[in-house]
């Protein structure tokens, strides 16, 4: 290799199959998926349809989120469109999390799980168990009520700084989903919503 040259490391992007769900499954959708789609490819200037996509599978029963993604989200600037969207949402769209006791119950669960962990570094365990941060809450909920999450988040199994949803959702037995997995199966060319055959 030739001096001040970079060495890139290609990662290997994630395979999405014709059919993942063989059945209606029900979602929580975490903060960053609704981020990173206002921010890039699907902006509301050009993609209104995503979220309209959104809106129509929540009617059909398969997508929410959580009061803590909600609070996460309203941190955002005045003009957000996304902090706009979400407040013309039905109220059944965030699901109460800190107030639901089969939700805490499992919480609880997830905490003693981190602690517990001697794999992550404290200052992760710490920032995990924030009140203010969504992830623990987004788990404690899928564990109580049987919802898959769709999140942006890639697993990092190695990592010890940070504790990914996707690698604590393994350890806890639930199932997460990039968002373009779920549009596979329950959104057409078009974006509209798309019932499981």
């Amino acid at each position: 290799m030739q001096p001040g040259c970079l060495t890139l490391r290609l990662i290997p992007l994630p395979t999405f199959t014709k059919r993942t769900f063989a059945v209606m499954h029900k979602f929580l959708i975490d903060s960053n998926v609704f981020f990173q789609a206002k921010n890039f490819h699907y902006r509301f200037d050009f993609c209104s349809q995503f979220w309209k996509w959104v809106e129509h599978a929540h009617l059909h029963g398969i997508a929410y989120s959580t009061e803590k993604v909600k609070k996460e989200i309203m941190k955002g600037e005045l003009d957000d469109p996304v902090k706009n969207w979400i407040e013309e949402l039905p109220a059944t769209f965030f699901i109460p999390d800190d107030t639901d006791a089969a939700v805490m119950a499992k919480y609880a669960e997830v905490m003693r799980w981190s602690n517990a962990n001697t794999h992550f570094r404290q200052h992760a365990k710490a920032e995990f168990a924030k009140s203010t941060v969504a992830d623990a809450f987004l788990l404690a909920t899928a564990m109580a009520h049987g919802y898959s999450i769709v999140t942006h988040e890639l697993s990092k199994p190695e990592q010890r700084k940070k504790i990914q949803l996707p690698d604590a959702a393994l350890e806890l037995g639930v199932t997460t989903h990039f968002v373009y997995d779920v549009l596979n199966d329950y959104c057409d060319e078009h974006f509209n919503f798309r019932k499981l055959a």
